[in-house]
């Protein structure tokens, strides 16, 4: 029988059979978004794509059938990089908010991001949220959390034959629609809900159970204990920061319990909401900043952190990526959420000597990283308790902790 090479492994060519097939035989593990099982290649995700020697560029797994002596490369710097900028670009495209989505836990995109090691995202999202589309009595379609992979198109013309749902538009206006308007008013759809086990995200979802997830969470892999610490010579100086959100990040930091004790004598804690510090001391070795920059105060402080502080460590989503402190962005932004209060106003009512002003919001809430250089991401929201003491103990014991694959969004 004829063979190919993958990774260095010699398979046999079988008719019919596709790259990703042959890699998922082998136990190798191909990224894929928009790939289901039963259904037509699509190959639009482009996060499959492998190297074959002799081709001038990549190919998508899902839709390349080998040919003998093919030579493919599944796992290369090159691939790794692509993948994981595609994968943010996907997550960037819409307003993918973990915390808030009935997907959270078995979402294909969440996981995918958990497994390349995506912990926060560099490219803003959208400023407007597209409109939900509630019209059907059973079933829902958020935009905001479509990646456009087409399996819902898929699925509905390929497994039920109904053929209502397509893609409308172009470009970045380019929609899923169902017989070319609302869903509710598609004569053709049959409610069989095909589309909604189809979707890898939680674009489409039942209204019904839409609070509990539409199926059951994927538990979280709890991260290793740390490593020994070596003989403390002294104090570690840390502090920690609370910015626009919800104080969840650092309930998760208490949730350490009998083990924050323990690193207590490791650490001297200069800065923090839990502590009577009001100003940010000098010569901070470690600080853990919880929330995205949302008034202008915000900014300040986080130039006066970084400036005195060794390493800046961004702790859950909103720090990461903005999370539900920007959600008030795909609302219209600080303007239409707060009204005049975006520019700043006198909320005193008992003269001017007791009038307080309240800090200007920005027109974008941005994660921390778009304000000052971060060193570490711990993303979750909140990072789960065993993370951050395994984060914190190898930091204090001057390591870097190893965390791709063990932390995820949401």
């Amino acid at each position: 029988m004829p063979t190919f090479t993958i990774d260095g492994r010699t398979v046999p060519v079988e008719a019919g059979r596709t790259l990703l097939d042959a890699c998922r035989a082998q136990g190798i593990f191909v990224p894929t978004l928009c790939h289901q099982d039963g259904l037509t290649p699509a190959g639009g995700c482009r996060l499959c794509l492998v190297e074959a020697k002799g081709l001038p560029l990549p190919v998508p797994a899902c839709s390349t059938r080998p040919f003998p002596g093919m030579v493919v490369a599944t796992h290369t710097p090159r691939l790794r990089d692509h993948r994981r900028h595609t994968l943010e670009l996907h997550f960037a495209s819409g307003h993918h908010v973990c915390a808030f989505c009935p997907a959270s836990g078995r979402c294909e995109l969440q996981e995918l991001a958990r497994r390349l090691g995506l912990d926060h995202l560099g490219l803003a999202p959208p400023r407007a949220a597209p409109a939900l589309d509630a019209s059907r009595p059973r079933f829902g379609l958020d935009p905001g959390r479509c990646v456009l992979c087409t399996r819902c198109v898929r699925a509905c013309a390929e497994r039920e034959g109904a053929r209502t749902l397509g893609v409308s538009g172009r470009g970045a206006g380019s929609r899923i629609a169902a017989d070319g308007g609302r869903w509710g008013d598609a004569a053709s759809c049959t409610d069989c809900g095909k589309c909604v086990e189809a979707c890898p995200t939680g674009a489409l979802f039942e209204k019904a159970v839409a609070a509990q997830g539409l199926r059951p969470r994927r538990e979280r892999e709890p991260a290793p204990a740390p490593g020994p610490l070596p003989p403390a010579e002294r104090r570690v100086r840390v502090a920690t920061a609370w910015l626009g959100g919800c104080s969840g990040c650092h309930m998760s930091l208490l949730d350490l319990d009998e083990r924050l004790l323990a690193l207590a004598p490791r650490m001297e804690l200069v800065h923090s909401p839990l502590c009577d510090a009001k100003e940010y001391p000098e010569e901070v070795e470690l600080c853990l900043v919880e929330g995205a920059a949302a008034t202008e105060d915000h900014l300040a402080l986080l130039a006066r952190i970084r400036s005195r502080t060794r390493v800046l460590a961004a702790m859950g989503d909103c720090a990461g990526s903005g999370n539900v402190t920007a959600m008030r962005d795909g609302l219209g932004g600080a303007a239409a959420v707060a009204g005049r209060h975006a520019e700043g106003i006198d909320a005193g009512s008992a003269g001017p000597r007791d009038a307080r002003v309240l800090p200007a919001m920005l027109p974008r809430v941005l994660p921390v990283h778009e304000v000052v250089p971060v060193d570490l991401q711990l993303p979750g929201c909140p990072p789960p308790a065993d993370l951050l003491h395994h984060a914190l103990a190898e930091l204090l014991a001057g390591r870097r902790p190893a965390l791709p694959g063990l932390c995820r969004l949401g």
